[in-house]
């Protein structure tokens, strides 16, 4: 409903808006999303001078409110002044970027990055290409977060890189200007990461291990892996996790609670909606998940096929889970 309202408001708005500059259009529009996504904001791109633009809707970053960037740019109505309306900010052209703070400048060829795979995502290891006085060195450090954002774009950056280091001493390995790190960056998530975006095709992979707790050598934990699914980490359309978690009573029940799981995923696959990404098994409980490109949907679907089942119980819940980590926490 919060969605409806504010394109409503906005549309209503478009004859106040046409006669406003730039900034005081993105204020407004500003305004009325504040009351009802408070943690996102709109910015503007101007295409050309007849006053028509491409909107913006950013959560600066948090990917604890992506889920609600993705929810109003998907429900977006066909509107005159903006008839694009884009999820996240873009990378920016870092040719002649740069930002000045306090009177202090840096721009992407001021940082020197390497990279590292760290668990299925990247770390970056950053060093500043000029000296940097003493007493500029937190200040130059919070400007490259935001040139990082810049250079990478909001998605990228949130999504796909892990942990940040600035390091002191002179690099030991390669390293490429924050300006030309992007190319690197996508290189390497698709070619060593192996995240392609591509669906995969044919039999899935899978890896299996156990886990046993340290205090109770009888509490152990199964985990089957699906190693197909990682060329969808981190694409834009499969953000949500389903989980279907059932209690295994019977010798009979497993067999019951596979022919499930793979009746959902012909469901799932046959229309690239959803891939299982990982099994595991507590004691009696199987948790069967699935990363799935709407949630609701595929929630309602392993809701109908559940009724085929019986008695077998299942529990079906869903979480936003953009940067994959359910899966990945399973990565070495």
């Amino acid at each position: 409903m919060s969605t409806e309202l504010f394109w409503q408001a906005l549309a209503n708005a478009q004859p106040q808006l046409q006669k406003m500059e730039i900034r005081d259009v993105m204020e407004t529009i500003n305004t009325l999303l504040e009351p009802r996504f408070p943690k996102l904001a709109a910015e503007l791109q101007g295409r050309d001078e007849d006053g028509v633009y491409d909107l913006i809707i950013t959560a600066h970053g948090a990917t604890e409110h992506f889920q609600d960037v993705m929810t109003l740019t998907r429900s977006a109505p066909k509107l005159a002044m903006f008839p694009n309306v884009i999820a996240f900010r873009a990378r920016a052209e870092m040719g002649e970027f740069g930002i000045n703070m306090d009177n202090f400048s840096l721009n992407p060829a001021d940082i020197l990055v390497s990279h590292y795979a760290d668990a299925g995502r990247v770390g970056l290891q950053l060093w500043f290409a000029k000296p940097i006085p003493q007493d500029m060195i937190d200040h130059a450090r919070h400007m490259s977060f935001i040139l990082l954002d810049h250079a990478l774009g909001e998605y990228d950056f949130a999504i796909k890189i892990g942990p940040v280091e600035f390091m002191e001493d002179e690099p030991a390995q390669k390293t490429v200007s924050l300006a030309t790190f992007p190319a690197v960056l996508d290189a390497f998530w698709r070619d060593e990461l192996k995240h392609t975006a591509l669906f995969p095709t044919g039999e899935n992979e899978w890896t299996g291990f156990e886990l046993v707790s340290n205090t109770d050598p009888d509490d152990k934990l199964l985990v089957q892996r699906n190693e197909s699914a990682m060329s969808l980490v981190g694409r834009a359309d499969m953000l949500w996790r389903v989980q279907v978690d059932v209690v295994l009573d019977h010798k009979d029940d497993l067999e019951t609670a596979r022919e499930f799981e793979d009746q959902l995923e012909t469901l799932l696959t046959q229309t690239q909606e959803g891939i299982t990404s990982q099994i595991t098994l507590h004691g009696n409980v199987r948790s069967m998940n699935w990363h799935v490109s709407d949630a609701q949907t595929a929630m309602a679907k392993a809701h109908k096929l559940a009724q085929n089942f019986a008695p077998l119980e299942f529990e079906i819940s869903s979480e936003f889970d953009p940067q994959w980590q359910d899966y990945l926490r399973w990565v070495s």
